[in-house]
């Protein structure tokens, strides 16, 4: 009984130390750079409608990655697939992308930012990526090429929390065993010997 309970306590500290670590709030602020930075800056440069977004599996805070998929219709720069997956925050209060399904964009991607599978890339609200507007797509930047036929990877969320529930049964499994396996040495060590031994 004692060993439960305590097992049970240190799932509850473990749980309230990822709550605290990635559920707290924050605000995007950055530097707002002109298209030629932003272009400069940026490991890819598209035009492209959002298909969907998929979210994390547990989103403890707006920083939880999301993934983007767009169906691209021009290239500026990198190599980008029509389908491609751009992984931002979830939320524009930590600078993460602010487009609906449907919204037409450019989109200025890096391969540092965030945590993308390769073939994927990041963006944010800071990097300049915006809804393809009036505005029009900047001059200076060339002509646009087809994209690379096929999908890049859509990877998934691989933070803790998110791993942890798509895969409970592995680790209810695993408790289960580890309990059963301490209660059978308990009573083998307290089991009283034979006798005439």
């Amino acid at each position: 009984m004692r060993w439960g309970t305590r097992a049970i306590g240190a799932g509850l500290v473990v749980a309230a130390t990822l709550t605290a670590a990635t559920g707290s709030a924050c605000a995007c602020s950055c530097a707002k750079l002109t298209e030629k930075e932003a272009l400069r800056n940026s490991a890819a440069v598209f035009v492209g409608t959002l298909l969907e977004v998929r979210p994390p599996t547990v989103m403890l805070s707006s920083a939880a990655e999301s993934r983007f998929v767009f169906a691209v219709e021009a290239v500026y720069k990198g190599e980008v697939f029509s389908t491609q997956s751009i992984v931002s925050a979830s939320d524009g209060a930590s600078c993460g992308l602010e487009l609906g399904v449907g919204d037409r964009a450019v989109v200025f991607a890096t391969s540092g930012e965030y945590s993308p599978d390769a073939g994927e890339f990041g963006a944010s609200l800071c990097g300049g990526t915006r809804r393809f507007g009036a505005i029009g797509f900047p001059q200076g930047f060339g002509e646009g090429v087809p994209p690379a036929a096929g999908s890049s990877p859509i990877g998934e969320d691989d933070s803790l929390p998110s791993v942890v529930v798509r895969n409970w049964y592995w680790i209810l499994g695993g408790a289960v065993l580890l309990v059963v396996a301490v209660v059978t040495g308990r009573r083998r060590r307290h089991s009283p010997a034979p006798m005439g031994e």
